[in-house]
């Protein structure tokens, strides 16, 4: 009788073996079909420019923030040197890395150090905010994109803006270092004023860097010392050194990027009750988009090139806030409506850099000198 339970027992045991082992089974072990998703993320590296200087670093890192919120991007922030000389080991320490994507600023001469990289390193993408327009070097490459917000439009209006609140007909522009972009700042704001104001005197100045706040404001001093009475800041985290100058002196400023008057609102009242308004480049959904679009079909964008992003693509804008509200008299206000709706409609072309000679924009820039 033992021998005759022990018996049934193992038979048992051979039949629930059995069971276990056939094609109803659901193993939780084994790896999933490889036809499934494998939610696999993108490596994203953000070579960017020195936070907290409310300008261009500042708004692409927004974009950056909010692609590693939304998107399968494994990312990575690197701070840009402030020696240009640095470029190179920074850019190929990070192509080393070997991520899907990097994109970075044109930045005095970072575009160089790309386009001499890009070669290299087929398997990446490249996207380099600020890009000039005929960039050489550019052409060809099919693993580079430029992105330009058009900095002659939105400063064009900022010109207009200047003069038209200037009580002495003269207005200033002080950018951190001239390279093409930042002479394209500078051809629309001259342009802009003359608009207001065919006599209109417009002081340009480089204080030397995007990081030094002392310099930027002693170049501004000596701006407002020959008689300009609103100061455009082009500088980066330099501007607030611009601004800060405006403020002491009682005259108005104009910011850049970012909405510069925010950033003291509550904090610095006397400082953003100055700062009329600020020149706005939405580097964050450009950024944000740009990753978004190489994810989705990189095979869709135009390497090579260079994208353009102005008033009328939302790009650009000027900041119209409560302390533009406030300070901008309305006869004023409902000009820059029009005029902001005749470059949106393209019924206005604003000059840009790009499509001068280098002759035509010192002329430009000689015809409207301080006196």
């Amino acid at each position: 009788m033992r021998k005759l339970l022990c018996l049934i027992l193992a038979l048992a045991m051979v039949f629930s073996l059995a069971a276990c082992g056939n094609g109803n089974s659901e193993p939780t072990n084994e790896p999933s079909s490889s036809n499934e998703p494998k939610n696999e993320k993108v490596k994203v590296i953000y070579i960017g420019g020195t936070l907290g200087d409310a300008g261009i670093a500042d708004a692409t890192y927004e974009g950056y923030e909010r692609m590693l919120e939304e998107l399968p991007v494994d990312g990575e922030f690197v701070e840009l040197p402030t020696d240009p000389s640095a470029y190179k080991a920074t850019l190929l320490d990070a192509c080393d890395k070997s991520p899907d994507m990097i994109f970075t600023s044109a930045n005095n001469g970072m575009i160089d150090e790309v386009l001499s990289a890009a070669p290299d390193f087929p398997e990446i993408k490249f996207m380099v905010l600020d890009t000039a327009l005929g960039q050489p070097g550019l052409d060809g490459l099919d693993n580079v994109l430029g992105i330009l917000c058009a900095q002659n439009e939105v400063s064009f209006l900022t010109g207009y803006l200047a003069m038209k609140m200037s009580e002495t007909g003269k207005v200033g522009i002080v950018v951190g270092v001239e390279y093409p972009t930042l002479s394209d700042f500078i051809t629309g704001y001259i342009n802009g004023a003359l608009h207001a104001n065919p006599n209109a005197q417009v002081a340009v100045s480089a204080s030397g860097d995007f990081v030094d706040q002392a310099a930027a404001k002693e170049t501004a001093l000596a701006q407002i010392r020959q008689g300009c009475d609103v100061i455009y800041a082009v500088g980066a985290g330099s501007s607030f050194g611009t601004l800060e100058a405006c403020k002491e002196a009682g005259v108005w400023g104009i910011g850049c990027d970012t909405d510069l008057a925010a950033q003291f609102i509550g904090v610095d009242d006397e400082q953003a009750d100055c700062i009329i308004t600020s020149a706005y480049k939405d580097w964050g959904a450009v950024s944000y988009n740009w990753v978004k679009r190489v994810i989705e079909n990189p095979d869709a964008l135009d390497w090579g090139t260079v994208e353009v992003y102005g008033i009328a693509n939302g790009g650009c804008k000027i900041i119209e806030n409560e302390i533009y509200n406030k300070q901008v008299p309305d006869e004023i206000k409902a000009e820059m409506n029009n005029l902001i709706e005749d470059v949106r409609n393209g019924e206005l072309e604003c000059p840009s850099y790009f499509d001068m000679t280098e002759d035509e924009y010192l002329d430009l820039k000689n015809s409207v000198m301080v006196k």
